[in-house]
């Protein structure tokens, strides 16, 4: 199935929503969770794209990167790098964060 497009006045949490039951089932949930949200932020204006970052980067607010262990190579798919591992249906995969710029 096609990745949606982002309709005018949608929400990012809607958005994510209504794709994530477009393509949830067609990729790993991770995977289908990074594909929705960078589909609505190519759909955004440069401004919008600026404070959802900023929005973004709050969630890292007091981890030191410096003491999280990096995978190398980077099994992430461009625009995001492997920081650690998580669980995820049971098995362990690579923790793909965006990259700060």
């Amino acid at each position: 199935m096609p990745i949606p497009t982002k309709n005018a006045g949608e929400s990012e949490d809607e958005f994510v929503g209504r794709c994530m039951s477009a393509i949830g089932n067609e990729y790993p949930q991770d995977q289908a969770l990074a594909i929705c949200y960078n589909s609505f932020r190519e759909g955004m204006s440069t401004e919008n794209k600026i404070a959802s970052k900023l929005r973004q980067l709050k969630k890292y607010e007091g981890i030191d990167l410096r003491k999280v262990e990096m995978i190398d190579p980077n099994p992430c798919w461009s625009g995001y790098e492997a920081i650690g591992t998580k669980i995820v249906d049971g098995r362990e995969v690579p923790n793909c964060v965006p990259i700060k710029d």
